[in-house]
């Protein structure tokens, strides 16, 4: 219904790491994209195979020192960052050749304030932790000698308009991290709703997503999992269309090495090598998907020179918590982020019903406005078909509360299974230690007793 949504700045963004499924991301920097050191600029391109019928393409790195020659450019885009780490363009390329281009501007506070490029304009206002952002999306108004039925659209002259298509409401935590954003219509109809919650350590725990723009609600949830290092290791999707499952192993360095992308319909193993340049960025990686070569990524950067003022920069920002030093304090942080995320949905909730009030409000006075113009006999068709549309929204709203609160209970049950499993085992490896324990005093009494009466018979002996 609306293009927009089909928007994401997931492309500006390394393809592994973890980015909020959002329409509007109002942080786009190089710490984002897992790039390190301060980077003005990274020149990227995808190289595909040539041959697809050669059979040593599952040797790995035999070309690697002749990429550009064993592989042909596909596409490829110019990202550039301001010293303080901002994106501020990305060009496109297509074979080597230059073509649209992006540019981003920051408000004081360092986040988004505007965004042109990808057929989209995006401008942003900030009244402390909440953003206002209006969303434009690009019309191309061809000239009248063009004949759009045999012209070639990607070469025929035109101009460009940006008629406003929707707005959006963001709850900004103080770092900057959006939890909430709230997309309507022109006519204040919703369009999206996002949710989000993080980690003590500011790290996306889940995301919920509320899409309108079909005709009917569709929700869809994501949640995340890091190891002790913070690096990502599992993401679990489910929406009423797809469920997957991705787990992640990451080398030293947080880069995925190897991406296991689980569907009802089949699984797909993706593995990565890489090679590093001197300020540990990848300037090389190899993709093979089920162990069979798919693509090469070329990256080139450029470096600010390093000042007092982009070393500060640079430098990775402060979690609101501090991280935990101990067992007990990271619970006490885990139960105080619990108590955070359910008071954060608490608050959406809240707000999500007093602007389902206010619209129910507004729906009531449209419809009692149309009404006033129909005969008796159309008023009465017209509400009996309200009625049953109703209904229907009743029904489903109730099958997807039932669903969820079975889906919550299942969660629940098999936690306190894993937790009574987790009791058993630790229950029967104390009694495992206690009985090994008996037994290592026993054998040492046998021993002793044994010692003595050698020591008494060697006695004996020596008195005889």
């Amino acid at each position: 219904m609306k293009k927009i949504l089909s928007l994401t700045f997931i492309m500006l963004c390394a393809v592994l790491s973890v980015e909020a499924q959002d329409i509007v991301n109002l942080r786009m920097d190089r710490q984002q994209m897992g790039l390190r050191g301060s980077v003005a600029s990274m020149d990227e391109d995808i190289l595909i195979r040539k041959d697809y019928f050669r059979e040593d393409w599952t040797e790995r790195k035999w070309f690697v020192k002749d990429l550009r020659n064993v592989l042909q450019e596909d596409n490829g885009r110019i990202v550039t960052f301001n010293p303080a780490g901002r994106m501020t363009t990305i060009t496109y390329t297509h074979q080597g050749k230059q073509g649209k281009k992006t540019t981003c501007t920051y408000a004081s506070n360092g986040l988004l304030s505007s965004f042109l490029g990808e057929g989209y304009k995006v401008e942003a206002k900030y009244n402390g932790n909440m953003a206002d952002i209006n969303v434009f999306v690009e019309t191309k108004n061809y000239q009248g000698s063009v004949n759009l039925a045999k012209a070639d659209l990607n070469t025929a002259p035109y101009t460009n308009t940006y008629p406003f298509d929707l707005k959006c409401r963001q709850e900004l935590g103080d770092d900057g991290l959006v939890l909430s954003s709230n997309y309507y219509y022109v006519d204040s109809m919703p369009a999206k709703i996002c949710v989000y919650n993080y980690n003590h350590l500011n790290q996306l725990m889940s995301e919920k997503v509320e899409d309108y723009t079909s005709g009917e609600k569709q929700v869809k949830t994501v949640r995340y999992t890091y190891d002790n290092h913070g690096f990502l290791i599992k993401k679990v999707l489910h929406s009423k269309s797809l469920d997957e499952t991705v787990t992640y192993v990451n080398n030293k360095l947080g880069d995925c090495t190897k991406m296991t992308v689980e569907r009802p319909y089949g699984t797909v193993v993706y593995t990565f090598d890489y090679v590093y340049d001197s300020m540990d960025n990848w300037t090389v990686r190899l993709q093979f998907e089920d162990g069979i070569f798919d693509n090469a990524a070329l990256r080139t950067f450029t470096y600010h020179k390093e000042t007092k003022t982009t070393k500060q920069a640079e430098k990775p920002e402060k979690p609101k918590v501090k991280a935990a030093q101990s067992d007990k304090e990271k619970a006490a942080l885990d139960k105080q982020a619990e108590k955070d995320r359910k008071a954060a949905e608490k608050k959406a909730a809240q707000e999500a019903k007093a602007k389902q009030k206010e619209e129910l409000k507004a729906e009531q006075e449209r419809i009692k406005e149309a009404e006033k113009n129909m005969t008796a006999e159309e008023r009465k068709a017209y509400r009996a078909e309200r009625k049953a549309a109703e209904k229907a929204a009743k029904e489903k709203a109730d099958a997807e509360k039932r669903a969820e609160k079975e889906r919550i209970a299942a969660e629940k049950k098999a936690a306190k299974e894993i937790a009574a499993a987790e009791k058993r085992a630790e229950k029967e490896r104390k009694a495992a230690e206690k009985r090994a324990e008996k037994e290592r005093k026993a054998a040492e009494k046998q021993a002793e007793k044994e010692r003595k009466a050698a020591e008494k018979a060697a006695k004996k002996a020596a008195n005889n």
